[in-house]
């Protein structure tokens, strides 16, 4: 069980997308939006990482009137468990305070801890937005929400792939005495469709190396 795996990024459709507050200004609507996971992923990647049978949940009332949420996983045939707590919320307060509860405990073990970089964000009011939102003065408008930045995406080179590749960079830049920028050297790598020759021939040179030719 790698429990590394539990922070790795989400694809798009598994980030929601709320309203934190939005008006209307020389007759146009704006929205300002924060994203979040859905229970569905967190509950799909606990499955993934840990196994079906390595974790559970419970639940217990907030001494302030809110839910707690334990998120326990089995490490070493053991139960370790984090725990954390949201209020009750406006619509359908039960089910959405459980939830909430729920997300906020994942982060405890680093699930989806990495959205908290992001910054609220203006949502893309249009008349065919696909979701729908209203001001105090209870006028509705549509809006979309926004892209993610690349960083906050899955990387989509396959991991093995990729590792193999860096490794060769820090063979390479050993080897020449490069002193380069290592990201750009890494997409260089990847994007170089003869990369497998040159690791190839990189490892015949560490080869040779280790026999002090």
């Amino acid at each position: 069980m790698d429990l590394t795996k539990l922070k790795e990024n989400f694809p798009e459709k598994d980030i929601e997308w709320r309203v934190q507050r939005c008006g209307e200004a020389n007759g146009k609507f704006w929205c300002i939006v924060l994203c979040y996971i859905t229970n569905r992923a967190i509950m799909d990647r606990l499955d993934d990482v840990c196994g079906v049978t390595n974790w559970k949940n419970e639940f217990k009332q907030a001494p302030d009137g809110g839910v707690l949420c334990g998120l326990s996983i089995k490490i070493n045939g053991e139960w370790l468990t984090k725990w954390d707590g949201a209020s009750n919320t406006k619509d359908e307060a039960i089910k959405g305070g459980l939830s909430s509860a729920m997300k906020r405990a994942g982060v405890q073990w680093g699930i989806g801890r990495y959205l908290y970089k992001l910054e609220a964000t203006f949502g893309n009011v249009s008349d065919n937005g696909k979701f729908s939102a209203k001001t105090k003065e209870k006028k509705y408008f549509k809006w979309d929400s926004p892209p993610l930045p690349k960083w906050a995406l899955p990387d989509p080179r396959p991991k093995g792939v990729f590792e193999e590749k860096v490794q060769a960079l820090d063979l390479i830049t050993t080897i020449k005495g490069l002193t380069v920028f290592r990201e750009n050297l890494i997409n260089f790598i990847w994007d170089n469709e003869e990369s497998k020759n040159l690791r190839e021939s990189i490892k015949e040179k560490q080869a040779k190396l280790s026999e002090g030719k």
